[in-house]
Parts: C-alpha cells; structure tokens; sequence
C-alpha cells in the first residue's frame, strides 16, 4: 500500500517536470533565435536602427530677406545673360551676318573733319567776293561797304560817284587764288567787267584784268583793305 502511494507520488512529478519543460521550451527557442539574430546583425555591421527626430519647421522669412533672395536672383540671372551675349558677340560671323554689316559700313558716312583755320579765312573771303560782284550789280553802296575797311565816308562818297557814272556794271570773277598769312590774305582773279555808260547813244565797254585784293582781319572778320590791278588781259 506504502509502495503504491510512492509510486503515485513519483509520477505526478515526473508529470509537472515534462509540463514545465515543455512551457520553458518556446521561450528558449525565442531567447537563442533573438541572440542569433544579434549575432548576425553585429557580424554584417548592420547598425541598429536610430530612433527617428521630427525637426520643426523652419519659421517663415521675413519679406525683406526674401527681397534681398529675389534681387540675388535677378543679378543671377543678369550676369547669365551678359555671359551668353559676350559668347556671342565672340562668336565669329558669318554668311549673311557678314555680308549686312558690310553694308552697314558702306551707308554709313566717314565723320567729318573739322576745317582748319586757312580753310575757314578763304571760304570767307570767297563769300566776301562774291557779295562785292551783287553790290556792283545792284549797285548797292551799303552791301559793299560791308566787307570794306577804313574810313566809311570816304568809301561810300567814291562809290557813290562810281556807280552813278554809269547806266549799268556787270562783272565777273574767275581764277581765284587766295593766300592767307596769319591775319592777312591776298586774292588774285582774273575780273571780267562790262560797263554801259549814260549817253544819247549808250556804249557798253568790257574790260579783262588780272586784279589783286588785300584782305585784313579784324575781330575774327576779313574786310578789303586794298584793291589794285595787275595787268589788262587780252579777250572777248
């Protein structure tokens, strides 16, 4: 009876050691697999995951820093553009490019020189000429007066007489040579002159001559000084 109850005993706990055993089993399946996995993962140098950072969002620029970031842009952009047009201002032409711009500078003019003072002086004193030939013409005392210097009475008085001793003047200049020297200049011409004088029966009488006339300068402007002729020239 002892022996039975022994015996019982004995297989109750053999009973709860095989139950805790098989309990115990997963959790140390689970504890060997986990360790596995952390071999594993130190051998192939995987490293653990970081925990992940939510960073806050950036506040908002104030409008005048974005201003200044639009401006940068622009100057940006700007200095791009410059770039490409110098790329293509070096690019070389050809073609029709070529053959326009030698058009363009075959229409444009050449600038004009500045004349010098000789220049000047003789355009003058052909001006100066060519007034004292419509004086005489129109018979005009105050237009030739203009151009002549000296004491004014006296040249109008000889004017006066000249031109009312005869009906009509004409007269021509041609050849005309004119030096200049500092505030001087001399013209030399071949003068033309045809005279019809006041009379019952009017005569008309031409006469070629080689004159010269002497010019001054006074205050920046050229006046006759003198008249004289040279020599009667033989012609029609």
């Amino acid at each position: 009876m002892k022996f039975c109850m022994h015996y019982k005993r004995l297989v109750r706990i053999a009973m709860v050691i095989a139950v805790s055993a098989l309990l115990m089993l997963p959790a140390c399946s689970r504890k060997k697999s986990e360790q596995e996995i952390t071999i594993t993962l130190k051998t192939e140098g995987i490293a653990p995951s970081q925990p992940v950072v939510v960073e806050p969002a950036a506040p908002a620029k104030p409008a005048r820093a974005a201003r200044h970031e639009t401006e940068a842009a622009n100057r940006a952009r700007e200095k791009r553009q410059g770039r490409v047009a110098q790329q293509q201002a070096r690019t070389p032409l050809t073609g029709g490019a070529v053959e326009k711009m030698t058009q363009v500078a075959v229409i444009v003019p050449p600038a004009s020189r500045v004349p010098s003072q000789e220049t000047i002086a003789k355009q003058q004193i052909i001006a100066i000429i060519k007034r004292q030939k419509q004086a005489m013409v129109t018979k005009n005392v105050a237009l030739a007066l203009q151009d002549i210097a000296g004491s004014q009475g006296q040249n109008r008085q000889a004017l006066e007489d000249y031109f009312s001793r005869y009906d009509k003047i004409h007269v021509d200049f041609s050849n005309i040579s004119i030096s200049v020297m500092g505030g001087t200049a001399i013209a030399v011409m071949d003068q033309r002159t045809s005279i019809v004088t006041k009379s019952v029966i009017p005569q008309t009488i031409t006469e070629l001559t080689k004159v010269q006339w002497t010019f001054v300068n006074e205050d920046n402007r050229w006046y006759i000084s003198g008249t004289q002729i040279l020599s009667k020239l033989k012609g029609k």
